[in-house]
């Protein structure tokens, strides 16, 4: 019955660790940047065009924190952290930056 027991308590040690090795990999994001001009804000999505012509779409609510704290007008350059969730970017910043 005693090894039965030690068995069990090792088993459920190391199942332990494994589901904390596997909770901190889940919650690791990685965060990207992009930088361009608004194109449109419109409901829940900002359209940015970067420099080089490429379009890029991003989800935003009410977690997404802009500086200065105001959302940006067409034609304002802005730089934009986001990330993915399911496969689309999800707009974590919005930072309104000078203009040339």
């Amino acid at each position: 019955m005693k090894t039965f027991s030690k068995t069990w308590f090792i088993l459920m040690v190391i199942a332990g660790i494994l589901i904390t090795i596997g909770l901190n990999e889940a919650c690791a994001q990685q965060y990207f940047f992009f930088q361009g001009k608004v194109e449109s804000l419109y409901r829940e999505q900002l359209t940015v065009k970067g420099s080089k012509g490429e379009t890029m779409y991003f989800a935003i609510g009410r977690r997404t924190v802009y500086i200065p704290s105001r959302l940006p007008g067409v034609g304002e350059r802005v730089k934009v952290t986001y990330f993915l969730r399911r496969g689309h970017n999800v707009a974590s910043q919005v930072e309104i930056l000078p203009a040339k």
